[in-house]
């Protein structure tokens, strides 16, 4: 399962390994084993779990699978 979130308290990404700031999106990624894993919006990017979507507003980005 993947969710999007909103960093508030000390997030750390396990892609890069920083800490990400307040208010910095990022993606919880649920693994097989269960284990929640973090990512920052340009490591899901890299890594396939987040991607651009165009719509009429402009670019927008999407924790959704690519269909």
């Amino acid at each position: 399962m993947r969710r999007g979130c909103i960093a508030v308290g000390e997030v750390r990404c396990e892609g890069c390994q920083r800490h990400l700031e307040h208010g910095e999106r990022y993606v919880i990624i649920d693994d097989e084993q269960g284990k929640e894993r973090r990512f920052c919006i340009k490591c899901s990017l890299s890594c396939g779990y987040a991607s651009y979507k165009v719509e009429k507003e402009g670019h927008v980005i999407t924790f959704f699978p690519k269909e």
